[in-house]
C-alpha cells in the first residue's frame, strides 16, 4: 500500500498568509442530475494515447492536458513512453518525458496538426491563456503557442522552477522558483560537497513572483521558506488569516489585495482547519473551511469588492479537487477524487481508498450545479477535464474516448 504525502501545505509570508490547493464544491446545492450522454465521443487509442499505469495516478504528475482552442477545435497533450536520445549534458535532476500535442476538429475529431515536446520534469506544462493562445514550459522556459503548435519564446527564469500556475481568467503568471540565498563562493562549496557524497542539491528559499502575461511586468515579488501556492487574478489575490481577538478563536479573516490600492475586507468564516481559498473568475472566489462537527467541506463564495454571492457544503468523501474555467461564460468545472472514506482537507489517502474521479461543472454566481460526468483513468493533478470559453461544452477524458457534452442552463428557481 502507497501513501502519499498530504497534498499541500499553506505558509505564512511577510505581507500575509496564503494557504492553498485548488479546490471547490462537489455539490454547493445537493440538486441530483441526469445522468448526461455525450453529443459525440473521440478515441484516444489511434492517436497513440496509453494511459498511465496505476502506479502514477495519484503522483500529481502530469501526464495528459486536454483544452477547447475554440469552438471548432480541441489541444489535447500526453505522455508518449519511449526512449529518448541522452543529452549531452543533462541537469541531474531532469526526469525526462515526450510530450504529443494534437489539435482535433469537431465535429469528428480528425487531427488537424501534431507534434512533439520533450519535457525535463514531469510538473504542468500547459496553461490556456484565452483566445486560442496557451503557455507551455520546459523546464525554466516558458513558450507562447495557438493551433499551430509552434512554441514562441516567451520567458526565461534564471533559477530552477519549482512550481507554476495561471490565473483563472489567464491574464497573471505566477512562478515560484528557487532564490540564491548563498555567496557564489559558498553555493559553490556546498555544491561540490553535495556531489562528493551523492546528496541533495543546497537547500534555496523560494522567490514567489506575479507577472502580468500581456507586458511580461513584475507585479510582485515575495519570498517565502517553501513553495506555496498563491491563488491570483489579473487584479490581485486574496490572503486568509486568523481573526486577532487575544482569545482563541476559529474566525479567519478574508482580505482582496488588489496590485493598486487598499486591501479589502471580504467577510470571515469560521472554520477549525486553515481555510483555503480559489478564484473562479476574474472577480468570484471561493473558500473552504472545516466544520467542527461535520467531514464535509463547508463553502463560501464572494466577488472581490465584498458581496457574497453563495456558500454551500462539499461531502466529505469528495476530495482533491483541480479545476477549468470559462471566463466568459461565468461557469467552471471541477474535478474530484472520490473516496472510501471522509477525508479531512489536508489528510492522505492510499491508492486503495479511491472509487474513482468525477467532474462537475458549475454557475459561478449560484453555486448551481449544472451537470456531473465521471472521469477516467484517475488523475489527481487534473487537467482530463476542459470547459470552453463560453462555458457551454465540457470535454472529458474517459473510458478510453473525449466525450464531448452540452452543458445545460441553470434550471428556473421554484416559486
Amino acid at each position: 500500500m502507497r501513501v502519499l504525502p498530504k497534498r499541500r501545505v499553506s505558509a505564512v509570508i511577510a505581507l500575509a498568509v496564503y494557504s492553498s490547493s485548488v479546490s471547490l464544491a462537489a455539490s454547493p446545492h445537493r440538486n441530483q442530475l441526469a445522468v448526461p450522454k455525450p453529443e459525440e465521443r473521440i478515441q484516444v487509442e489511434p492517436l497513440g494515447y496509453r494511459p498511465p499505469g496505476a502506479l502514477y495516478m495519484l503522483t500529481e504528475r502530469a501526464f495528459t492536458s486536454l483544452d477547447f482552442i475554440d469552438a471548432h477545435h480541441l489541444l489535447f497533450t500526453f505522455h508518449q513512453p519511449r526512449l529518448m536520445q541522452r543529452e549531452a549534458h543533462p541537469d541531474r535532476r531532469d526526469n525526462d518525458q515526450v510530450i504529443k500535442a494534437v489539435v482535433l476538429g469537431l465535429p469528428g475529431g480528425n487531427t488537424v496538426t501534431s507534434t512533439e515536446w520533450r519535457m525535463h520534469d514531469r510538473a504542468r506544462y500547459l496553461w490556456s491563456l484565452g483566445d486560442g493562445r496557451f503557455l507551455v514550459r520546459e523546464k525554466n522556459t516558458f513558450y507562447l503557442t495557438d493551433a499551430s503548435l509552434k512554441l514562441h519564446p516567451y520567458l526565461e527564469i534564471p533559477t530552477t522552477v519549482l512550481t507554476s500556475d495561471v490565473s483563472p481568467d489567464g491574464h497573471t503568471l505566477v512562478v515560484e522558483h528557487e532564490f540564491e540565498k548563498h555567496s557564489p563562493d559558498q553555493h559553490t562549496r556546498l555544491l561540490q560537497q553535495a556531489e562528493k557524497f551523492g546528496d541533495s542539491p543546497p537547500p534555496e528559499d523560494t522567490q514567489v513572483t506575479l507577472i502580468n502575461v500581456a507586458s511580461r511586468e513584475v507585479l510582485s515579488a515575495l519570498r517565502t521558506d517553501v513553495p506555496v501556492h498563491i491563488p491570483v487574478t489579473s487584479n490581485g489575490y486574496v490572503s486568509v488569516a486568523k481573526e486577532k481577538t487575544g482569545k482563541v478563536t476559529d474566525q479567519f479573516v478574508v482580505r482582496f489585495q488588489p496590485f493598486q490600492g487598499d486591501p479589502v475586507v471580504l467577510g470571515r468564516v469560521a472554520s477549525t482547519c486553515s481555510p483555503h481559498e480559489y478564484f473562479l473568475d476574474q472577480k468570484a472566489l471561493m473558500i473552504e473551511s472545516c466544520g467542527p462537527r461535520s467531514a464535509d467541506v463547508y463553502l463560501d463564495a464572494w466577488t472581490t469588492e465584498g458581496k457574497k454571492l453563495w456558500n454551500g457544503q462539499r461531502d466529505g468523501r469528495l476530495v482533491w479537487p483541480n479545476f477549468a474555467f470559462a471566463p466568459g461564460g461565468g461557469r467552471f468545472a471541477e474535478s474530484l477524487l472520490s473516496v472510501s472514506h471522509d477525508v479531512d482537507l489536508l489528510d492522505s489517502i492510499t491508492d486503495e481508498d479511491v472509487r474513482g474521479q468525477v467532474v462537475q461543472v458549475y454557475d459561478c454566481k449560484s453555486g448551481a450545479l449544472l451537470m456531473k460526468v465521471g472521469a477516467s483513468p484517475v488523475m489527481a493533478a487534473g487537467q482530463n477535464f476542459a470547459l470552453s470559453a463560453d462555458g457551454e461544452r465540457l470535454a472529458v477524458l474517459h473510458d478510453g474516448a473525449i466525450e464531448i457534452y452540452e452543458v445545460p442552463a441553470p434550471a428556473k428557481p421554484e416559486p
